[in-house]
């Protein structure tokens, strides 16, 4: 019953849009510090960060230096099991429940405002002594719970890592490759399992970090090795994509410009048309033509995830292009940068009977420099959210009107799940 990190069909087309213009947002309940990294945090299992109980996996082994060999998990029946049921489609914690051994639970929870219909969950289980597992449900379905036990081994390390989900399913962050910083200084990889367990036995005593880059953005965790098993499960929010933002500009002349990107809560530049190297140098008609060649300069880059659905659109899924455009155009958008936008985004939305729109804050993730400035600059960033049912939205003000006069910059772009 072990959940693996296959998506399904569902959160693949569940893309996180986001739109580049004059609103702006953020994402995150436990937002990466730093660069975007996250460190010495637990998963949602809450109490399963304990530590001198057993530990470990590993069944994918370490390498690098000496000492130290990887441990795996023996058999045994847990008791006293916790059971944290959380919301997917919204990462809520919504109940934590009890069960006295492993078995069989039905999981029937209200949900005030499901993302799905039927509601459906993720549940950590987790028990002293034994790894924390990951199940997945709808409403009214039951899991069967059998947990492994974490062997009682010298001088060890172990726990489960979690690749969690802004939004939809948490999964194991499984056959994964990290690496192990001891407290010399010296490094070696450890390989996670089909279920994202690690451990490791016979390590000097002393402080260890664990670290990895998924996607571009760096994630760290602290772990202590004491005599005994240490055990430490450790989560990560998986990073987001800003897929094919595209930047329009518009000076009043024929104007050589510099444009570059910042990422305050880190990120990086995936790809770019023209080539970003070190910002963009280019030289820009007042019809918008770049280099003589482009409508607009491209570029994709790895964020951290971080949105906000505080308040949004709710848009009736028969009449999304008509909707969509309708909203681009309220938001300040014109011509081709409404139409590109349709082009490219309606195939892949496509599909659902309803769509949550929620306008996000683009300046918290990308900070847009462009010398000489604009005197104007639109920038709208859109977290879409396909639904296969109504749910409640708080409508936002209307946006202000966009002034076009002038030297203007407009930029759109989309946030998805990578």
């Amino acid at each position: 019953m072990a959940c693996s990190r296959i998506r399904t069909a569902h959160e693949i087309a569940g893309i996180l849009v986001v739109c580049l213009a004059a609103c702006s947002g953020s994402i995150s309940e436990d937002t990466p510090a730093g660069a975007g990294g996250a460190s010495g945090s637990v998963g949602q299992a809450g109490s399963a960060g304990a530590s001198g109980s057993s530990g470990a996996s590993g069944l994918g082994g370490s390498s690098g230096t000496a000492g130290g060999e990887p441990i795996a998990p023996v058999p045994g029946v847990a008791t006293d099991i916790t059971l944290k049921v959380y919301s997917n489609g919204w990462g809520e914690l919504l109940d934590t429940l009890t069960l006295a051994t492993e078995g069989s639970i039905v999981i029937d929870i209200d949900e005030q405002n499901p993302y799905s219909d039927p509601p459906s969950y993720d549940i950590y289980a987790t028990a002293k002594g034994y790894y924390t597992e990951l199940y997945h449900c709808n409403k009214g379905e039951s899991i069967d719970v059998d947990l492994d036990a974490v062997p009682n081994e010298p001088n060890a390390l172990a726990g489960v890592i979690f690749a969690q989900q802004s939004y939809f399913a948490d999964c194991y962050f499984d056959n994964a490759t990290v690496n192990l910083i001891d407290p010399t200084g010296g490094s070696r990889t450890l390989q996670t399992d089909s279920q994202g367990r690690y451990g490791i036995r016979n390590m000097p005593l002393g402080d260890y970090t664990i670290s990895f880059t998924y996607q571009g953005m760096p994630f760290s965790f602290d772990l202590v090795n004491t005599a005994a098993t240490d055990y430490a499960d450790l989560a990560f929010k998986e990073p987001m994509q800003a897929d094919a933002p595209n930047l329009y500009l518009y000076p009043t002349e024929n104007t050589r410009l510099h444009v570059s990107l910042r990422f305050p809560q880190g990120g990086a530049i995936i790809d770019s048309v023209p080539d970003y190297g070190n910002g963009w140098d280019v030289l820009v008609s007042p019809e918008g033509i770049i280099d003589d060649t482009f409508g607009y300069l491209f570029y994709e880059a790895s964020l951290p995830p971080t949105v906000t659905t505080a308040q949004g659109w709710l848009l009736d899924g028969t009449r999304f292009e008509a909707s969509m455009q309708e909203l681009l155009e309220r938001i300040g958008f014109v011509g081709r940068e409404v139409q590109d936008f349709l082009d490219y985004w309606i195939p892949i939305l496509e599909g659902s009977r309803w769509y949550a729109v929620y306008p996000q804050d683009p300046d918290k993730l990308i900070t847009l420099d462009i010398s000489p400035a604009p005197d104007r600059i639109l920038r709208s960033l859109l977290f879409i959210r396909p639904l296969n049912h109504k749910i409640d939205i708080l409508e936002p003000a209307p946006p202000e009107p966009f002034s076009r006069e002038g030297y203007v910059a407009a930029e759109w772009g989309v946030l998805q799940g990578i």
